[in-house]
């Protein structure tokens, strides 16, 4: 790879959109969910995707309950998407994220959670 493309492909890296989000992943047997922010909702849902595929557990919290029922017994939904701002740090787009996450979690009866 010439020097130059390389530089063209870092800086497209960087200057994408950054699209974070609330996500949840629920139990179909169950019922119950796992409600959680992410910086990056792309890649959670990738990640969601490749432990299905592979058998494995998404999350630690869901290990027992993948155990019992199989990773196949999960479904995963974007509840919210938010794209970060030119203007915003890492660090205050986490917060954004985080004070949308608990607005989302008010939504959820506690019962119904993990």
């Amino acid at each position: 790879m010439k020097p130059q493309n390389k530089k063209d492909l870092i800086t497209a890296y960087k200057q994408r959109a950054q699209i974070g989000g609330i996500y949840a992943v629920t139990n179909t047997q169950t019922g119950k969910s796992l409600v959680l922010a992410s910086a990056d909702i792309g890649g959670i849902r990738k990640r969601y995707e490749f432990s299905v595929l592979t058998g494995g557990c998404f999350h630690p919290k869901l290990q027992q309950d993948a155990n019992q029922f199989g990773s196949g017994a999960f479904s995963f939904a974007v509840l919210e998407e938010m794209e970060k701002k030119a203007t915003q740090t890492d660090r205050e787009f986490m917060d954004d994220l985080e004070v949308l996450l608990s607005l989302w979690l008010e939504k959820y009866d506690p019962a119904t959670l993990y």
